[in-house]
């Protein structure tokens, strides 16, 4: 039974919007297609018909155009939704990659891991639920909508627009229609694409995309008696006998062979039909994001100028625009009781609360509970955390979903200089304290390895964002670096090294590390091709050696690759004692980058590397060179001190998905190993690199050319791809 207080000021709430609205009023019902990346185009339909009072009595959207139609009902503006696109919040969220800034400094290299990934669960092999992840999505959604929930008490006919939302449960065979309960849960119901989206299972259904069972769900809408139902269409699917284009392309045969088929148009019982030309855009294009909403907003302006007639000849009259504020704010400051549940997981919620230091209550601010949800997530134990409001709207709830008992995920690189490269990573949690065993594995052309790591507990002091933790580990790790490739002049041969550690991590917030090692190494350099004649490797290099390494840095993230604002900051010393003679390398990193005005951004770097010849295996500096010299001719600068200036400026090219990016570098060198260099050592050598990267949901494609001023490396040109697995 509800709570009294809550029934009755829904009562009052209906009673409100009818008097505004006038009893006598028409209803005008608006129905949105899906339509993946293609649905962003529903935002432009919106901002047309908000500038000539279309009026919108009710919003039926299945998939993407349940997204729009479902924030725009749950008070969020048109401004808003069109700031998440520009700034890459609807792509992120679709495609389940977070932000840098999102992630804890530890846990920045996994970024383009990927979703894909087997796993053991209850003693058998799981996959991924689906290819992408939904974790961002369950997060954003209820930070979007959670005020509109307590302000509607949970009824979607009480919404700043009442509004419907179209599933499809796969055990019945049928459409399922949300008209009550959480709308992020509505939501993420009905953009569930199959295999891509894990489907949502409650009460014995298996709920997938709306659009399985209804393309344009105009019939969920005559179910509401509407007056008048203007339909839109912003999906175009594939040409019969046309050619598939590219992943995109495949990935949208896929979704219209999974959803309903059949053309919208054909769709009948709406009074007014138009479609968005999306043609030029596939399901997954969510870089063409603003274009999508410019087609949008064309084809709305048009639709409006004559609907104003249609809709005046019917006695429906034009309305202006309704304040959202009751159902923006309901939640402001509101001081919320904190609860953790288990979903699939035997754990004590108050552990968890204990080691985290989570309040018993806090204040409903969209940073704030951000920035908890993602401290969770830091612990590395689960794999989801669904917030959601308590029917009472006294508290939150996160609900914990634990990861597999065993996951394995991967990355592939493709170079044209460098070969392929394969990289996996496993982890087993070994506690509910933190603890975790990793396992990455490196096969390549040009560098491999494997690495074990056990992380046997981590500790948490209070504060927001992790302010402070320790992770104390055991690490194990041989790799090998082969300069030696048919093809190319080599510097050296194969390179061994091996190395037993153990270390503990500082944690000192959320953009901030520092680690200390100890333990034995042991290194193999090869032969130095035309080395210069007064070097030598020290005996001791195929002895094992003692060793001591201190790590600090800052990584200081504001917005996503390739668009950098911010800056980092690292320094490591290493201490090696080899009979008795302690050597000592230093290497210190700076990073300053920032957006420019017209979609230009810059970065400018130093690296300084100052030690001796003891260990130039793996501690001596790299140059920071353009990615065809380093990769084809191995191009290291091995000396005792090094200096890297470097000046990277990049710029959108058409979209925001392709850019093209500039990069100088200079470094300067004092007793250098490669008599290759002699000519340089007074000056210092210059490289420039060109290149123009595409960004895709499953990685990055670069080419460009690398020239440089050494004579046998003048220039090259090379290519580059990276898949997430």
């Amino acid at each position: 039974m509800l709570n009294s207080k809550y029934l009755f000021r829904s009562i009052i709430s209906t009673i409100l919007f009818l008097t505004a609205q006038g009893s006598a009023q028409h209803k005008v019902a608006l129905v949105l297609s899906g339509g993946g990346a293609q649905g962003m185009a529903h935002i432009g339909v919106f901002k047309a018909f908000e500038e000539y009072n279309i009026p919108i009595d009710l919003i039926v959207g299945s998939s993407a155009g349940a997204l729009v139609g479902g924030l725009y009902a749950s008070g969020v503006t048109v401004a808003e939704m069109e700031e998440m696109v520009l700034e890459g919040t609807i792509e992120h969220l679709f495609i389940g990659r977070p932000q840098s800034a999102d992630l804890p400094i530890w846990k920045r290299d996994e970024l383009y891991m990927g979703n894909l990934s087997l796993g053991i669960a209850n003693r058998q092999i799981v996959g991924s639920p689906g290819l992408l992840d939904d974790k961002l999505i369950w997060k954003e959604l209820f930070l979007r909508t959670a005020a509109a929930d307590y302000q509607a008490n949970w009824n979607f006919d009480s919404l700043y627009v009442p509004f419907r939302a179209v599933a499809s449960d796969l055990r019945k065979q049928e459409p399922v229609v949300f008209s009550s309960g959480p709308i992020a849960n509505a939501l993420r119901s009905s953009m569930s694409i199959p295999m891509i989206y894990s489907p949502i299972q409650t009460e014995g259904q298996i709920l997938v995309d709306g659009g399985v069972y209804v393309k344009l769900p105009v019939e969920i809408a005559l179910n509401e008696n509407p007056d008048f139902i203007i339909a839109v269409s912003a999906e175009d699917a594939p040409e019969e006998n046309g050619d598939i284009l590219g992943l995109g392309g495949m990935f949208e045969e896929i979704n219209s062979s999974i959803l309903a088929s059949g053309d919208s148009s054909k769709v009948r019982g709406w009074d007014y039909f138009f479609r968005v030309p999306t043609g030029a855009h596939h399901v997954l294009d969510f870089p063409a994001g603003e274009a999508l909403m410019d087609a949008g907003y064309a084809a709305g302006k048009e639709a409006a100028q004559e609907l104003v007639e249609i809709l005046a000849g019917k006695g429906i009259e034009k309305r202006e625009i309704r304040n959202r504020n009751a159902y923006r704010g309901a939640l402001l400051e509101k001081k919320l009781a904190l609860t953790l549940e288990s979903k699939g997981a035997n754990f004590d919620p108050d552990l968890i609360c204990r080691k985290l230091k989570m309040p018993d209550s806090i204040r409903f601010d969209q940073k704030q509970l951000e920035d908890l949800i993602n401290d969770v997530y830091a612990t590395d134990i689960y794999q989801a955390v669904i917030p959601t409001l308590d029917r009472d709207g006294k508290g939150i709830i996160l609900t914990l979903e634990e990861k597999p008992d065993i996951r394995t995920r991967g990355r592939v690189n493709i170079s044209s200089t460098g070969g392929m490269t394969l990289f996996t990573r496993t982890d087993k949690p070994i506690s509910r304290f933190g603890g975790l065993v990793q396992f990455d594995a490196t096969f390549g052309n040009v560098a491999g390895g494997v690495e074990l790591s056990i992380y046997p507990v981590s500790y948490h002091k209070a504060g927001t964002r992790l302010p402070f933790s320790i992770r104390p580990a055991i690490e194990a790790r041989t790799s090998y670096h082969n300069y030696d490739l048919p093809g190319s002049k080599p510097l050296a041969d194969r390179i061994h090294s091996h190395e037993l550690s153990v270390h503990s991590a500082t944690i000192g917030g959320w953009n901030r590390q520092m680690i200390i090692y100890g333990g034995v190494r042991r290194d193999d350099p090869g032969q130095i091709i035309d080395a210069n004649t007064d070097f030598s490797f020290p005996e001791q290099f195929d002895k094992a050696m003692p060793f001591a390494r201190f790590i600090y840095k800052e990584d200081h993230i504001n917005r996503d690759n390739p668009t950098l604002e911010g800056w980092k900051i690292g320094f490591q010393s290493d201490w090696i004692w080899q009979d008795a003679v302690i050597s000592n390398q230093n290497h210190l990193w700076t990073t300053v980058g920032g957006d420019l005005a017209l979609g230009w951004a810059i970065n400018g770097a130093v690296e300084y590397y100052d030690g001796n010849k003891s260990l130039p295996v793996s501690m001596l500096g790299q140059v920071a060179s353009p990615n065809a010299l380093g990769e084809k001719y191995y191009m290291y600068l091995w000396a005792d001190q090094v200096l890297n200036v470097s000046l990277q400026t990049s710029h959108t090219i058409i979209r925001d998905d392709i850019r093209g990016e500039f990069t100088i570098i200079h470094s300067r060198f004092n007793n250098q190993i490669w008599s290759g260099l002699d000519p340089y050592l007074d000056n210092g050598l210059s490289a420039i690199d060109i290149s123009v990267n595409y960004l895709t949901i499953v990685g990055k494609l670069s080419v460009g050319w690398s020239f440089s001023e050494l004579e046998s490396y003048k220039g090259t040109s090379w290519a580059q791809m990276g898949i997430t697995l």
